[in-house]
């Protein structure tokens, strides 16, 4: 009896963890996607389809990011249903927070008045920091967003480099979120060329620190 509580103790302890590491992640992820939203040269792929389809559609971007993230979450019920768990929840319903949590800490410093330089190292800096928090909390393996699922889904199911996957999806939603009418610019760039490979790196330190 002892041992199936500690057992069970256990496992409780490794699902706060993981919900923890996952919670973490996001926050990094949304700190900067604020910086790049605040900078104003384009959004990340994902923001950039959601947009798209606010402007298509003639609807709130609260609305049309729900839809997004449901239509992918469709297919990758298909493509791989083992990649939806707790953080896909958390995915899906908080990064929108964390995000905005991001704008509240970072508006205050006015990053849309400073010059245009500035705004370069910002703009690098908060891609950068989102393809590290994304790498988290995928690395976790508890879980993944819609859209970040696919770029594993291809991964795991074709046996292609994550690195080219992430491309791969990230040039469509930008391709089609365009398309579709929304805005884009230096960011979006800058976060399809960088954010494959660095989440990479990071997805497996972290996968190699937690069989450690």
């Amino acid at each position: 009896m002892e041992k199936t509580t500690n057992i069970k103790e256990a496992g409780m302890k490794s699902l706060l963890m993981k919900t923890l590491k996952i919670c973490i992640g996001l926050f990094i992820t949304g700190i900067g996607t604020a910086m790049m939203y605040l900078v104003n040269w384009g959004s990340a792929p994902a923001a950039t389809i959601g947009d798209g389809v606010h402007v298509a559609f003639h609807m709130s971007y609260g609305v049309a990011g729900i839809l997004v993230n449901v239509f992918f979450l469709v297919i990758l019920v298909f493509l791989d249903r083992k990649l939806i768990s707790i953080g896909t929840v958390l995915a899906t319903f908080f990064m929108g927070i964390f995000i905005d949590v991001g704008v509240f800490l970072i508006q205050p410093f006015y990053v849309d008045t400073i010059p245009a330089a500035l705004k370069a190292v910002i703009l690098f800096l908060g891609g950068v920091i989102t393809a590290v928090g994304l790498g988290y909390y995928v690395g976790v393996n508890f879980g993944i967003g819609a859209i970040d699922g696919m770029s594993v889904a291809l991964n795991k199911k074709f046996g292609i480099p994550f690195t080219v996957c992430r491309w791969g999806v990230d040039i469509v939603l930008t391709a089609a979120g365009i398309l579709l009418g929304a805005a884009w610019g230096a960011g979006t760039i800058v976060s399809v060329v960088i954010t494959g490979p660095i989440m990479q790196v990071v997805i497996k330190h972290t996968q190699k620190a937690q069989q450690d």
